[in-house]
């Protein structure tokens, strides 16, 4: 009686729809944006007396990439994604291999030589990193962890 019993009871779970009646599939945007992934927010850390002097080191190796055409040095210290006018119109950059394309476009001889002739008197730190000459470029101490143990200069604007 057991074995008959099993029998009929798959034999009717088989022919009885047991899956519940399909609900049209809804997409829900809780979080609309223009990015196809969101970034994640830029920590800084204020630069203190004891980091000035890397500052100026920073800078001072910025200013040798350019003068010996090391371009592809110079765009590794950008941190990306940046936008920059190029040829008179804003462009992002999302990868310094970009950037390196464009780079005659952006920096013209006369700019460069204008930042190469800039001095360590040239440098104003503010809150809001330091701001080289007129605001050519504007470079800051970003964090490299989310507890902002490390960190290093990285390029945050591009002004010509």
């Amino acid at each position: 009686m057991k074995k008959i019993t099993l029998v009929l009871f798959l034999f009717f779970a088989a022919c009885a729809p047991m899956q519940a009646p399909a609900v049209p599939t809804q997409v829900i945007n809780q979080y609309p944006t223009l990015l196809p992934t969101p970034t994640l927010a830029v920590l800084t850390r204020e630069i203190d007396e004891e980091e000035k002097e890397e500052a100026f080191n920073f800078f001072y190796v910025l200013k040798i990439q350019i003068a010996t055409g090391e371009y592809e040095h110079f765009t590794e210290e950008i941190r990306y994604p940046i936008t920059v006018q190029v040829d008179g119109f804003p462009k992002t950059f999302v990868f310094a291999a970009e950037l390196e394309a464009n780079f005659e476009k952006i920096f013209t001889e006369e700019i460069i030589q204008k930042f190469i002739a800039i001095d360590e008197s040239e440098l104003t730190f503010t809150p809001d990193g330091v701001k080289v000459a007129n605001g050519i470029i504007w470079f800051d101490l970003i964090c490299q962890d989310p507890n902002c143990n490390t960190a290093e200069f990285m390029i945050t604007q591009i002004n010509h």
